[in-house]
């Protein structure tokens, strides 16, 4: 007895690999049978006879498991009733060797393990639910909330491939089933629901895929220097390329830093990520949106010239913007324009003032650096005296 069992333990551990290279993928969830999500999980129990040393064989198929078990082992003699009709039916055939052939044709159902326990297996089954969700949105946490757009397919039932917008109240109306409430639950835990609702009085063997189109009960609000500024739903992509298209891109006034705001979980206070504008148009930062976002495009800051410049006025900060560039921009300097001591004027967060001296003409030659501007600073070319 005690060789038998170690025997089958060692199978049972093979066999474990074997159906996970080989079954359809699948969510499981377990519940008492009724109106709700949970329904979608069986188990077949198989007990062994006492004081028999037999061989134990299990072939898996996509549609179907084929055991090979001793005579006089028990289980099930109605398997789509005692699996709620994850089961189609079983097939009993005795073999010559003394050995019994149990043929199970699944229905809605995948082998989801196998497990051993004291003197017998046990098949655990799950409903089928094949899955073309796009894996670049994360929607094992998304709960369906009103005025989503889902996509409802039922695959090999081309006329009940549908378009449903979920209701302030949380229904869909689902072909053939009517109004269905899937408030709180997740894309695939409504689409498990409409199968094994479809499947106990009008289809066999329904195979249900439900894809978010347009998340509008999810949005972020874009503000500052955007074409389209509002609350933007979020539509598949959560990531900010997205909603900055979606917002119809930048003003010619947009800065170059983006500002997300994000409330911070259990908290009221907010979360705040700086975006380069420059970093994110290269496609080296693209950060992961969520519900409620804030997203600010700041305004293009300017720094200001004035004295001995052919025009004197402001100038927008772009991109690599320097006091040289700066000086070339408002015409260069006039005769009189003192090369040697060019006063930039810093403004600094406590409200005080950073001056720092220039000399444009070693700049010119390469002996000091041409420091960047960056916004707020003024600029003053003083008139030289002789």
């Amino acid at each position: 007895m005690k060789n038998r069992m170690n025997w089958i333990r060692g199978v049972v551990a093979g066999l474990v690999w074997l159906l996970a290279a080989t079954a359809t993928p699948m969510i499981a969830q377990s519940g008492d049978r009724g109106d709700s999500v949970g329904s979608n999980t069986a188990v077949v129990e198989i007990r062994l006879p006492d004081g028999v040393e037999s061989k134990i064989t299990i072939e898996p198929g996509d549609r179907s498991v084929v055991l090979i078990i001793p005579r006089g082992a028990q289980f099930p003699l109605d398997f789509s009733a005692s699996t709620s009709g994850l089961v189609r039916s079983g097939t009993v055939t005795p073999l010559s060797d003394g050995t019994v052939r149990l043929d199970l044709e699944l229905s809605r159902g995948v082998i989801e393990k196998i497990a051993y326990r004291g003197n017998g297996l046990d098949l655990h089954l799950a409903t089928r639910l094949s899955s073309i969700l796009d894996p670049g949105v994360k929607l094992d946490n998304y709960v369906l909330g009103p005025n989503d757009l889902l996509r409802l397919t039922v695959h090999n039932q081309t006329d009940l491939n549908t378009e449903l917008t979920v209701t302030r109240e949380g229904t869909i109306m689902a072909p053939l089933l009517g109004e269905v409430n899937v408030r709180g639950m997740t894309p695939r835990q409504a689409a498990i629901y409409l199968a094994d609702r479809l499947g106990r009085s009008y289809l066999v063997d329904p195979q249900v895929d439900l894809e978010v189109l347009e998340f509008r009960s999810q949005w972020v609000m874009v503000t500052g220097e955007a074409l389209n500024r509002g609350r933007i739903t979020l539509r598949g992509g959560t990531r900010l390329k997205e909603v900055v298209s979606e917002a119809g891109g930048f003003t010619p006034d947009a800065g170059e830093t983006i500002t997300i705001s994000r409330k911070a979980e259990n908290s009221d206070e907010y979360e705040i990520i700086r975006v380069d504008r420059a970093e994110f148009e290269h496609g080296e930062s693209d950060p992961m949106l969520y519900h409620g976002d804030i997203v600010d495009v700041t305004r293009s800051e300017y720094a200001y010239i004035q004295g001995e410049v052919r025009s004197s006025g402001r100038i927008a900060i772009e991109r690599g913007l320097t006091l040289m560039r700066a000086v070339a921009l408002v015409g260069g300097l006039t005769e009189w324009a003192d090369r040697k001591e060019v006063r930039v004027l810093y403004p600094q967060d406590d409200g005080s003032t950073l001056v720092e001296t220039y000399n444009l003409r070693k700049i010119q030659l390469g002996k000091v650096a041409d420091p960047a501007l960056h916004g707020g600073e003024t600029v003053i070319v003083e008139r030289r005296f002789f």
